[in-house]
């Protein structure tokens, strides 16, 4: 079996043993992608719905399927914050509150992205596939980490000190 050095790009996402590298070629380029779509599309005329439309499907889709399968870098959140209302605010000064773009159309929102929201409903949407797996063999690493613990069902149905989660990786 040969070891290599260089990453390995498996269907879009790019593994390799340098964690910087990692966050580099996973996060870091599709910012830089993202960037480039939402200047593209800055110069034409758009609605505030057709831009939050552009944001979620060009924008964003490529960061969120690189997130449910990798750690997110810190710092990548309000950069993805900073860029879409830059592109859908105009670069000025805001004069809607960002917190109501979040809410759906009904309550006068433009049911936006909230990455920080997303980010953290993709590491939670981990613990039913993992109760639903059995013995799979992809669950493996994880049932290893939770077992020092005394398992995932213990986790979750005891009350506990939040402290000892110091010892987990930080894909969990």
């Amino acid at each position: 079996m040969k070891w290599r050095r260089s990453p390995v790009k498996i269907l879009g996402v790019h593994f390799s043993c340098d964690v910087k590298g990692n966050d580099e070629l996973n996060s870091n380029q599709k910012l830089k992608v993202l960037q480039t779509k939402l200047d593209m599309w800055s110069s034409r005329d758009r609605t505030l719905f057709g831009k939050v439309m552009i944001i979620k499907t060009l924008g964003i889709s490529q960061l969120i399927y690189s997130a449910s399968n990798l750690p997110v870098p810190a710092g990548i959140e309000d950069s993805v914050k900073t860029k879409c209302f830059k592109f859908l605010l105009r670069k000025t000064k805001d004069k809607i509150k960002r917190s109501g773009l979040y809410h759906d159309t009904d309550k006068g929102g433009l049911r936006m992205t909230d990455m920080g929201l997303m980010f953290k409903s993709l590491k939670l949407a981990l613990i039913p596939r993992m109760l639903s797996a059995g013995k799979k063999n992809w669950c493996t690493v994880p049932d290893h980490f939770f077992r020092k613990m005394g398992g995932l069902n213990l986790l979750l149905r005891c009350h506990y000190n939040v402290k000892y989660f110091d010892k987990l990786p930080g894909f969990l």
